[in-house]
């Protein structure tokens, strides 16, 4: 290949990338693949490949999000060393991995230099799951700083959607209902049906704190409805557990051995 042809190819890979991004935003994930394979094919730098990697996360297809990204590791390019950390931390808090998500997005807090909001969103997801509330709420707070919204007035939804659960564990489930609602429509607003799906699963678990029953299950239906439009498999199939779950708690909890 001719040095201007190489030259060509690199300045076309990241219009694929951007054309595949399209694709992804209209949730036309064969051609976003189709165009990602003939960019990365093109660019053997990370770029490519850490878009690709998001791509994959957002359909749920969390073990070649993996492949992809840890490919990168072995590299010597520290800031898409730190970028994929975050992203594979983002990767195991969804899958479940706690410990893991931890362990990547500290790793990527010391490698990247300019961390963000994003970033300590990410640290208080994981201080929430660990239990650790003092700790996510002065995260969440220097988040929200970070972002440039008022503490009264946070218009990022996923930021809004933390800060809901947080209300939940201190203060009480009825407040952190009232916040999750309004992270809901604020994802609604922008069409994410994954943050819709999992803001009434957050919603669902606290009607089941208030016994109100119809109401959990209701967000479990609406949930799965959501997810259904990624489509996101993994998130379909938790909520489809949890109904039949729920399903089954309350047919023991109706069931009147008197009439046997």
């Amino acid at each position: 290949m001719k040095k201007s042809d190489q030259t060509d190819d690199s300045g076309r890979a990241p219009q694929l990338v951007i054309a595949a991004e399209r694709s992804s935003e209209l949730r036309d994930w064969q051609q976003a693949d189709e165009l990602f394979h003939e960019a990365i094919a093109l660019d053997t730098s990370p770029a490519s490949r850490i878009a690709y990697g998001v791509c994959l996360s957002q359909q749920e297809r969390y073990f070649e999000a993996i492949s992809i990204f840890t490919s990168i590791l072995d590299g010597d390019d520290r800031t898409a060393i730190g970028i994929v950390c975050h992203n594979l931390a983002a990767v195991y808090r969804e899958v479940g991995d706690h410990d893991l998500a931890r362990r990547f997005q500290w790793r990527a807090t010391l490698l990247l230099d300019d961390a963000g909001p994003e970033e300590l969103l990410a640290m208080s997801n994981d201080a929430l799951a660990n239990e650790s509330y003092q700790t996510s709420e002065s995260l969440l707070m220097a988040a929200i700083d970070m972002s440039g919204d008022e503490a009264d007035e946070v218009r990022d939804p996923d930021l809004i959607a933390t800060l809901g659960l947080l209300q939940a564990e201190l203060n009480s489930p009825q407040e952190g209902m009232m916040t999750l609602f309004s992270a809901y429509r604020r994802h609604q607003e922008i069409q994410d049906f994954r943050g819709m799906g999992n803001d009434l699963l957050n919603m669902s678990a606290l009607f089941g704190q208030l016994q109100r029953h119809r109401a959990e299950r209701a967000c479990l239906k609406r949930a799965i409805r959501c997810f259904e439009k990624v489509p996101a498999t993994d998130s379909i199939k938790r909520a489809e557990e949890l109904v039949a779950r729920h399903d089954h708690i309350q047919f023991f909890r109706h069931f009147d051995g008197r009439r046997n």
